[in-house]
């Protein structure tokens, strides 16, 4: 299963929980707002956005603190002004622009470019909802019957049977479609964040006279908030920036599980010093990304992981040495065929046209080749990980004083 299709699947679980919950609250006729469970359910979403922001701010994500600080201000205007009836000021101001502006954060902050909490872009993602709020009770406090009509008229013909406005069925698809397609083309949790929070926001303001439903999605939307700024928390710690695969630390997670036979491949880039001397670091970077996509295409039945510098590693669970030397084989020719492309930014052609025309070229006639040498052992007597890793080493070792570009079992 793609990993853009894993990211889909937290928001839309959120969804179909919302629906699910929606009609559930339907069907209850009165709620005891003077137990102590309401009581608690009512103050969950504070409790959960807030530290979703607080694990946003301590870990220096800007745009996942400023949309958890946007949540937390409209959970409270919702629990400060749209406790009496809608038809009355200024509960049908205050939820008209909510429907307004909720949506059109969520827009902003799906393209706002990743800062830290440091940079000043950064610094006006966390205080845009605070200062949007400010401006709207001022406004409010100077008119009083600021939007009013506006605001009562599309309460009273709202579509699809709820108080949403056209404008606002608007805003939130064009929110959901952006989310969709960042959440297919790239490779961030809060993506998915915003996602699930765009179809759990409308649900919520399309069912708002649903008691307790306000309470209980925006305490969703904070646990959604959480669970994925943790889950990119761990992929920084895991994963490789510049490869995108597993680094060191994810390898020897992986080796606690272990269990039965497996092998271990050491794969090293020859000549690596060469060509970030002759080409520069940037080449150097192309070439190790180049080598992590191709061994993760053709090592089947592996995972791969950046040892370190220019040195992989792929582990193989439930096959010997003996099981993966034709795999390993294939990956290695894969690579030295690999025609490695020279790009110049400087001369880089303006039309895509002479781009193609230029890479096809620059194929033919490329004078950089990459080819790496690959060293396997396998727990045939029950060693530990660490001894068959330098097992591994060792075979990587005489792959290289054999002529390097070819592999060698342990």
């Amino acid at each position: 299963m793609s990993s853009a299709i894993v990211r889909l699947l937290l928001p839309a679980a959120c969804a179909a929980a919302a629906l699910i919950l929606r009609y559930q609250l339907a069907g209850q006729s009165t709620v005891d707002s003077s137990s102590q469970l309401y009581f608690l359910l009512r103050q969950l979403p504070y409790i959960l956005l807030t530290l979703a922001t607080l694990i946003a701010l301590l870990s220096n994500h800007a745009q996942e603190a400023g949309a958890s600080i946007s949540l937390l201000i409209g959970y409270w205007l919702i629990q400060t002004y749209l406790q009496s009836p809608l038809s009355l000021a200024p509960a049908s101001q205050i939820f008209y622009l909510l429907t307004l502006l909720t949506p059109t954060l969520i827009i902003t902050y799906s393209l706002w470019p990743q800062n830290n909490c440091q940079q000043l872009q950064g610094v006006l993602a966390i205080a845009l909802a605070p200062l949007l709020m400010a401006v709207i009770l001022l406004l409010n406090a100077v008119d009083n019957n600021l939007l009013l009509k506006t605001a009562t008229e599309t309460l009273t013909s709202g579509l699809l049977g709820g108080h949403l406005s056209g404008i606002s069925w608007m805003l939130y698809g064009l929110a959901a479609a952006l989310c969709l397609v960042f959440c297919l083309s790239r490779q961030r949790s809060f993506d998915s964040s915003l996602l699930g929070c765009t179809l759990m926001t409308v649900i919520t303001y399309h069912w708002i006279q649903l008691t307790s439903i306000s309470a209980c999605l925006f305490a969703g939307m904070g646990l959604l908030l959480t669970i994925n700024i943790t889950i990119s928390l761990l992929q920084i710690g895991y994963r490789d920036d510049l490869t995108q695969i597993g680094n060191r630390r994810a390898l020897q997670q992986a080796a606690k599980t272990l269990r039965g036979p497996y092998s271990i491949a050491m794969v090293d880039a020859d000549y690596f010093k060469k060509i970030n001397d002759r080409f520069g670091h940037d080449l150097g970077d192309q070439a190790l990304r180049a080598i992590a996509s191709l061994l993760k295409q053709t090592a089947d039945g592996s995972r791969a992981y950046r040892y370190g510098g220019e040195e992989f590693c792929l582990l193989f669970k439930g096959k010997t040495k003996q099981e993966v030397i034709e795999i390993l084989e294939a990956s290695r020719q894969a690579i030295a065929n690999y025609d490695m492309v020279i790009r110049n930014k400087q001369q880089r052609p303006k039309k895509p046209e002479q781009g193609e025309k230029r890479r096809g070229a620059s194929r033919r006639h490329s004078n950089v080749r990459l080819t790496v040498s690959i060293g396997v052992a396998s727990n045939d007597t029950e060693m530990a990980f660490d001894q068959v890793l330098k097992s591994a080493d060792r075979a990587l070792y005489k792959a290289k004083s054999q002529g390097r570009n070819c592999v060698q079992a342990a």
